[in-house]
């Protein structure tokens, strides 16, 4: 399945595979691809489930302060208001597939893929518009 769009977001690529318009709300999904030791901040959303599946790779998800392997292929579900994040513990690029639901977050991806990563005052204003909080 090809992406219906590629980003590149804070020097890591996110693929939006399906888009909230394509699933009339209910969900998005993206597969991000992410170097050796990346990841995102820790963060909480305040009104988005995610499940996430590791495609390639190896990854550790941080969930309320608790770190876990998530074996390729395996789901890991995390409710919103959830402190969590994720990491490629593995020494190769990895993918990982993430659902959104409901669907309305891939926007956020779009809307700081201009912004330089040492401009974190703007995507942690523009992530309070989604909802997303960072805890730095």
């Amino acid at each position: 399945m090809e992406p219906v769009k590629t980003l590149s977001v804070l020097g890591e690529q996110i693929d939006v595979m399906v888009t909230s318009q394509m699933s009339n709300g209910a969900l998005a999904f993206i597969v991000q691809t992410t170097l050796p030791g990346g990841g995102p901040p820790p963060h909480q959303h305040s009104r988005e489930d995610e499940t996430f599946t590791v495609l390639e790779g190896e990854f550790k998800l941080l969930e309320n302060g608790k770190w876990r392997s998530i074996p390729k292929g395996e789901y890991a579900f995390l409710p919103r208001g959830s402190v969590h994040t994720f990491r490629n513990v593995g020494t190769t690029p990895g993918k990982i597939g993430v659902f959104i639901t409901p669907g309305g977050f891939e926007e956020f991806f779009e809307q700081i893929e201009s912004i330089p990563s040492d401009n974190m005052r703007k995507i942690l204003e523009i992530g309070g518009h989604f909802g997303l909080v960072f805890h730095l």
